[in-house]
């Protein structure tokens, strides 16, 4: 080797040391500057004005950075025998770079350098050598895992090509299931002749009422934060258009080789520092205007909140909930003796009252009695019953593979009629009815606003029943559809809290799944990938990247929803809220462990680039946090990875592929298992037909997006106008499939509450936060400001943040109401009364309370008695307006009205049917059942 040299003057911006010409190619041919002809053997500094499209005469081709001298970006134009000789890791001349360069060879740790071929002296871990390639200890078994997974992959392609041209078998079962898919969506009250239509796919969900107010509220929150992102994009627009055209590129240009990577330091380095000062004041101007339009949303959610509840009636104004019952037995009448009570009390005329029992423990027989009443009542309606079919005659593959379907599918044999009669039956029912218990909680129901507003008044202090005192009535917002009735009595708030501490640990169990499984394959290969001389992972690789991300949010969107359903909320809309929480939660916990991944693998590969600092300092020699995060290398690194992370892979890869799982292949796989087996009739048919509930999760998805937008604060701007308009865009298509998923694709449903919406706003303090703590992170060491490094900078950014988290909060909780809109001063909805609009609408706090409805009949033996409101069976409910049943549609020939002289009751109270009406092949139930899927 050469002896040390000193090396050329340093010089820290402005034009090269080196001229040029212009070559045929359009590239620059390297000139040394003090010789004036091509500089071979000549070390020269690199700089930020130096052209990373130069190149080396033909003479010398090769550029390779000097390791002789003591300086660093030093670089000269030699041939490939002289490669070794200025740096002993690049022995390989490289034509199409233009570099000497180490051996490219998978898995390898240490280059042959003895050579100027692609050879090996030293394989990772993992890797055994073999003339000069490394070669993977464990291919045999990962081609035996490859094999038979695409057997599998094989196999299972003909097993649903053969069942796609299979004939239909069961067309009068898909067609029921496809009927009661239709009845099950979204529709609008009654109209003049007694109709309800679905709502036409240009209704406006932003001030429509399709499914409550907290459905509106939903899609104002993803106006809103498309807005937000517009306006983030466009004042960094401002900026790069404005003031300097640089901050359109800066931090986005690619890493490539050496000499390349030290132009793109120094000239990252330097721009970035003069333009500082632009990026502290974007950071002023999208704090303070993100801070104000959070303020300006959550006044607009609850005004218009608060108009929709002012010019709209709904059950919840007529009902009063009543807390601190005693348990009464069932064989009393609960409901008959606290009505008289309250009306004794105060003077005002009830409805009724609708008792909320303790039941859960005989969750299956409850469900079971009201799955016969329906089919009691679809037997007098004239309805078809399902009839069992005949298996399809097949013989040989399609025999085989139509059994393994059964087996697989769980679609044995029809249950055998029961030997109970209809009296037993009754009998049983009746005895279980008698068993139960009150839990606490109660719902009364008023026929007037203004009654159950005095009556809450008149019993302000309390009330006495039954022996118990201390009973309260509270004003509640919550709708029938939206009670979750069998979790009364088995929710105390201790339960629901040792229920959430599990449920957080399952959180972690299945964060740390995700990564084990999924994640740390990924994490292996990037980390020990060759990133020499600019190479990257292909797109294999970074769709893999967006398939890791995807399945990592779905399981634990699984997860959080199963915690959800087990806490035992009474309420849908607090389960909602509970599930958004933990999902946004939960999903930050992966993008935390992503991106400590991703730090750590930036890290190692800008180290084993050799990377250094403006000053010189090689990053693997600096050992504080901070400042190797500031250095230009990392933060470009980090800038493109976190871009890489945002959009596409969380932003719009995974809603583009959410209509596939959740709409269209339940759909056509539905289809398929239903019309080719004649066993699944009636309720199991619609079960495997059945829409997706809809979910607030939506909130949780893009609370996500927002947080993953601001992380580029932190890094080079050069991505963040183009990764916000990125957002945008995904939000639009967000927007457009959620418009279209709720008013075609969804079975009914009603989300009543503020609170979700409420507690999306208060995630927005933290989220925000972020912004507050970049600010206190890019705005250290500049004029005026302190300057600090290390733990003290980290506890400044986290004072910022938690400031901003408290003052944000408190105004929500506290400025924001004052800004609520005031009752009018005459009610616009005065004319409503509970039974005009329980004429209108099905679901009342009667009919939704499926212990009342059998107690009605069982008990009470009212006739009609009470109908269960079950989705889809609408056409089935009677009107009996002594016990507060208003809703009737169009009913067939033949089934009984209400004002129809009864037909004869057996001892138990039941009506009589053939044992047809009775479940045999199974029941037309309602869709309303969690669906198959």
């Amino acid at each position: 080797p050469q002896a040390a040299r000193a090396p050329v003057r340093v010089v820290r911006g402005g034009n090269a040391t080196g001229s040029g010409k212009t070559m045929s190619s359009g590239k620059t041919m390297f000139i040394d500057s003090e010789a004036g002809e091509p500089g071979c053997m000549a070390t020269s500094k690199v700089n930020s004005g130096s052209n990373k499209n130069d190149m080396c005469p033909e003479s010398c081709p090769f550029f390779v950075q000097d390791r002789n001298d003591w300086d660093f970006c030093t670089f000269a134009c030699v041939a490939e025998d002289h490669c070794a000789s200025y740096n002993p890791h690049t022995h390989i001349g490289d034509k199409k770079l233009g570099v000497c360069r180490s051996c490219i060879v998978s898995g390898c740790l240490h280059c042959d350098t003895s050579v100027t071929e692609e050879r090996c002296s030293e394989c990772q871990a993992g890797y055994y050598l073999k003339d000069g390639q490394c070669w993977f200890k464990y291919g045999g078994a990962v081609s035996l895992v490859h094999g038979v997974i695409a057997g599998i992959v094989l196999l299972v392609a003909i097993w649903l090509l053969e069942w796609g041209f299979r004939p239909t078998v069961n067309q009068a079962g898909l067609d029921h299931a496809l009927e009661a898919r239709e009845r099950a969506r979204l529709k609008m009250k009654k109209d003049g002749d007694g109709v309800r239509k679905m709502f036409p796919l240009t209704t406006n969900l932003l001030n429509e009422q399709v499914a409550g107010p907290g459905m509106m509220l939903h899609f104002n929150f993803q106006v809103f934060l498309m807005i937000w992102a517009v306006f983030v994009a466009v004042v960094w627009m401002c900026f790069a258009h404005f003031v300097d055209a640089d901050l359109w590129r800066l931090g986005t240009s690619k890493f490539g080789v050496p000499r390349e990577n030290c132009i793109l330091v120094m000239w990252g380095y330097e721009r970035q520092q003069a333009l500082m000062w632009t990026k502290v004041e974007f950071l002023w101007i999208v704090y303070f205007g993100s801070f104000l339009m959070c303020m300006a949303y959550g006044i607009y959610q609850l005004r218009a909140f608060q108009e929709v509840d002012y010019q709209h009636k709904t059950m919840k104004d007529f009902m009063a909930m009543i807390v601190g019952l005693p348990a009464i037995e069932g064989t009393k009448n609960v409901e008959e003796d606290l009505k008289a009570h309250i009306e004794q009390l105060t003077g005002q005329r009830l409805v009724g009252v609708s008792v909320a029992w303790d039941w859960q423990e005989h969750q299956v027989a409850i469900e079971k009695a009201l799955d016969d009443d329906l089919q009691e009542r679809l037997y007098l309606s004239g309805a078809d019953q399902p009839e069992l079919l005949d298996e399809p005659q097949m013989g040989g593959l399609r025999s085989l593979l139509y059994k393994l379907e059964k087996s697989l599918l769980g679609l044995g044999p029809a249950a055998a009629v029961t030997e109970r009669t209809e009296e037993d039956a009754g009998r049983h029912i009746e005895e279980l009815l008698q068993a139960l218990h009150t839990s606490p909680r109660a719902f009364a129901v008023f026929e007037t606003q203004q009654a159950k507003e005095r009556t809450v008044h008149a019993l302000r202090a309390g009330f006495s029943f039954e022996g118990a005192s201390g009973i309260v009535m509270e004003e509640l917002d919550a709708e029938p559809d939206t009670v979750q009735w069998a979790c009364f009595g088995h929710s105390t708030r201790t339960q629901k809290i040792i229920r959430l501490a599990l449920g957080v640990g399952c959180i972690l169990l299945a964060c740390l799944f995700w990564a084990v499984v999924f994640y740390a394959p990924y994490a292996y290969y990037v980390m020990t990938f060759n990133y020499e001389n600019g190479r990257e992972p292909g797109f294999i690789v970074g769709f893999a990247f967006s398939m890791i991300v995807v399945v990592g949010n779905a399981i634990m969107y699984e997860v959080c929803a199963g915690i959800s359903d087990k806490v035992g909320f009474q309420f849908r809309d607090d389960r909602e809220a509970c599930y958004m929480i933990l999902y946004t939660i939960a999903c930050m916990l992966n993008v935390g462990l992503d991106f400590v991944t991703t730090y750590f693998t930036a890290e190692k590969v800008v180290e084993g680039l050799g990377f250094r600092t403006y000053f010189g300092t090689p990053l693997v020699e600096i050992k504080d946090f901070t400042a190797k995060f500031e250095t230009y290398g990392m933060q470009r690194s980090l800038a493109e990875n976190t871009y890489a992370y945002a959009f596409p892979s969380t932003f719009l890869i995974p809603f583009l592929i959410e209509p596939f799982p959740t709409i269209i292949g339940p759909l056509l796989v539905g289809r398929l298992i239903v019309r080719t087996h004649t066993e699944i009739q009636g309720k199991d048919a619609e079960e495997w037909m059945a829409m997706a509930p809809m979910e607030m999760r939506r909130y949780a998805d893009l609370l996500l997006n927002a947080i993953l937008g601001i992380l580029i604060f932190y890094f080079p701007g050069g991505y963040t106008w183009m990764l916000f308009l990125g957002m945008t865009a995904s939000h639009v298509w967000i927007y457009a499939f959620d418009h279209f998923r709720v008013l075609r694709s969804i079975p009914a449903c009603t989300f009543a509450a503020f609170d979700i919406e409420w507690w999306c706003e208060a995630c927005l303090a933290p989220i925000m936060g972020i912004i507050a703590a970049c600010l206190a992170f890019k705005g250290n060491c500049e004029p005026g400001m302190y300057c600090l490094t290390g733990p003290p900078l980290m506890g400044v950014c986290c004072c910022a943040w938690l400031l901003h988290t408290v003052v944000h909060t408190f105004c929500l909780m506290h400025l924001v109401p004052m800004f609520g809109k005031r009752p009018p001063a005459e009610d616009p909805a005065a004319h409503e009364t509970f039974s005009s609009l329980a004429h209108r609408l099905p679901c009342s706090w009667f009919t939704a309370n499926p212990i009342w409805c059998l107690r009605s009949k069982h008990t009470y033996s009212h006739f009609p008695p009470c109908s269960y409101y079950q989705l889809g069976k609408e056409n089935l409910m009677r009107v009996n307006e002594l016990i507060g049943c208003f809703f009737e549609e169009g009913a067939k020939d033949g089934f009984p009205s209400a004002r129809t002289r009864p037909p004869h009751r057996s001892a138990s109270g039941s009506m009589p049917g053939p044992p047809s009406a009775r479940r045999q092949v199974g029941s037309d139930s309602s869709p309303n059942a969690t669906p198959r899927w």
